[in-house]
Order: C-alpha cells, then sequence, then structure tokens
C-alpha cells in the first residue's frame, strides 16, 4: 500500500463532529466541504505521511488499552509536540496541540479505510476532548422530541438500536461517538459523519438488501451501513439533548431471561458516575480536562433525564425498543 501525501494547498476541507478538516488525502467517509466563508477557520489539520516517516520518541507511556483478551489496542504517550497514539501494528497518530495537527504514520501493509476508521472513530474522539468537547461512547437519532442518545460499554448494541430506528424513518446524529455542546441553556448534539457500523446479521435484519456497504476496517466483518429510507437517513445539524438511555443486555447467562425492554430513571449521582464511565478522554492525567467534564456532565444530568435501558438480545424486539424510548421521551419532554 501506498499513501500519496498531497502539498498543503491541494487539502481537502469537511466538517464532522461540529470541526472543519483540512486533509492532505479523500476520506471517502466525509462530503467536501466548500469554502463559502473565507474568514471560517481549519480546526485541526490531518496529514497522512509515509509507513517509513519516524515517530517521535515518547518521553512517557501512561495509559494502555487492552481488548477482551489482553491484546494491548491503544497505548497513549506524552511526546514534546503534544501526544502520540500508538495502535500496534496498524498505525500511529501524532498530534501536535500547538499547530492543531494531527499526523497518521500508518504500518506499510494497513489499508486506507481502516485508517480512516482510527482517525475518524478512535483518534478524532480523543482530540476532540483535548480540545474542549465532551465526547461519549454511544450513538444518537433524531426523534420528534429532539436527540436521544444510546451509550455503553462495546457489544451492547447501541449501533444496531440506532440502525433499528433509521429503519423505521428516522434520522442518525452520530455511531460510536456522540459529541455534545452546550448552546445557550440546553446541550446539543453534534453531527458526525454518514453511516452506521453494523455486522452482517443486523443489516439483514434491518434492511435486506436496501442501503450499501464499505467494509469499516481490514480486521473486522463490521460494515460501514448508508441507506436512504427515510427524507433525511442522517442528519447535519445539532439537535438539542432530550433524553440519555445507558443500554444493558445482560449477561449471556440472564440474557435469555430478558423477554421486553425496560426502562429505568438512574439516580443523578448514579448517572453522573456512569457517563464518566462512558466518555473519551486523551490525558486521564489532565486535571482542569476532568474538572470541566465534571462539571458539563453534571449539569447534563440534572437538566437532562438519564436512563437505564434493558434491551432484549433479538433483532425481533427492536420495534417494542423503539416504542418503548418513544413513550418514554413523549413522557418527559
Amino acid at each position: 500500500m501506498t499513501l500519496v501525501t498531497h502539498r498543503l494547498d491541494t487539502a481537502v476541507r469537511y466538517r464532522v463532529y461540529g470541526s472543519i478538516l483540512s486533509c492532505t488525502a479523500r476520506l471517502h467517509e466525509l462530503e467536501q466541504t466548500l469554502c463559502l466563508d473565507s474568514t471560517e477557520n481549519t480546526d485541526l489539520r490531518i496529514q497522512f505521511s509515509s509507513p517509513d516517516e519516524s515517530i517521535p520518541l515518547p518521553s512517557s507511556w501512561y495509559l494502555t488499552i487492552s481488548l477482551a483478551d489482553g491484546t494491548p489496542w491503544l497505548r497513549y504517550a506524552e511526546i514534546a509536540s503534544g501526544y502520540l497514539l500508538h495502535f500496534p501494528h496498524l498505525a500511529d497518530f501524532v498530534y501536535n496541540t500547538s499547530s492543531d495537527s494531527i499526523r497518521c504514520i500508518p504500518q506499510a501493509k494497513t489499508p486506507p479505510h481502516t485508517l480512516h476508521h482510527l482517525l475518524l472513530d478512535q483518534v478524532l474522539p480523543l482530540v476532540l476532548n483535548y480540545k474542549g468537547k465532551e465526547v461519549l461512547h454511544g450513538a444518537a437519532v433524531v426523534t420528534p422530541h429532539g436527540a436521544c442518545a444510546f451509550v455503553g460499554p462495546t457489544g451492547t448494541g447501541k449501533s444496531t438500536l440506532a440502525a433499528s430506528f433509521l429503519a423505521a424513518g428516522h434520522s442518525v446524529l452520530t455511531d460510536d461517538c456522540v459529541v455534545l455542546n452546550l448552546q445557550g441553556k440546553n446541550i446539543f448534539a453534534i453531527p458526525a459523519y454518514p453511516g452506521i457500523r453494523l455486522w452482517d446479521d443486523a443489516i439483514a435484519a434491518l434492511f435486506g438488501t436496501m442501503g450499501s456497504c464499505a467494509p469499516v476496517a481490514h480486521y473486522t466483518d463490521k460494515q460501514r451501513f448508508t441507506a436512504a429510507l427515510s427524507a433525511a437517513p442522517f442528519c447535519s445539524s445539532a439537535v438539542p439533548l432530550v433524553g440519555v438511555y445507558v443500554l444493558e443486555t445482560g449477561d449471556d447467562e440472564h440474557a435469555a431471561l430478558i423477554s421486553a425492554p425496560k426502562v429505568c430513571l438512574l439516580e443523578e449521582r448514579e448517572a453522573l458516575m456512569t457517563l464518566l464511565s462512558l466518555s473519551f478522554k486523551l490525558d486521564i492525567r489532565d486535571r482542569r480536562m476532568l474538572t470541566r467534564e465534571f462539571d458539563f456532565l453534571h449539569r447534563l444530568v440534572t437538566h437532562i433525564p438519564v436512563r437505564r435501558l434493558t434491551v432484549p438480545d433479538s433483532f425481533s424486539a427492536l420495534p417494542a425498543v423503539q416504542a418503548a424510548v418513544l413513550h418514554d421521551l413523549a413522557l418527559s419532554c
């Protein structure tokens, strides 16, 4: 694989998560942004380098995220210019805090679509956290009452539930990463980019042969699904957040016992601690960031209901889950 690094004056501009990116390579997942306002600043500059480019020497490694089997997935390091994010055997991303730039140094065999996935769905949420945004691990959809977010650990069905709303004609705001922003007295959910990451069985159950798919990354069978089943399948503007649902599916032993969705309001303290555990954080040692995040999420849980949503492990139950969520929002909004 060869990545062509373009000159800076040929960089393409994109809008995602409410930010303007300038990138030296084509990101096929995003739509190019026309520069109608010459005063509009670029928030982040993205550069894809060659695999043989040198990687900055870390001054310290301060965090390692591992997969369920213990394999290291992502290592965080501090470097002189900012931060280094190392995905073993895949790529390194260098975030320069002074120039607001992200440089990707890939491994020779890592394909471009995998690099794009790592950038958009792993690295960018962490960088946005550093830049002052609060970011939750989840998906968000648009309902008649406003935006609602589905949050939870990996594997709890956030994307599948969001996709079921899409199949029912609702718009999707974001998948896997919910960026939040305070505007006036309201908290808004910020749109990401078109696509929901789904397994083949979920795509078949919800959409059949409709829509289009593209591989998420070479190391997973998940597909990035896009569809045109509603007037605006993927929302492009911020929407006020009116509810947060923490997904729970039960462990393997008890999952079969869950036959119907259950909605339960969380007390503010439990809601706050849960959301703190589900947020993207670039530097867990940054006390100012931790204070800012705590204050923001405390405001969220005092103004917006956070509920635990127990979901049956069955595609056939998804219409009942949708109905329960919409009924709950109608009562609380």
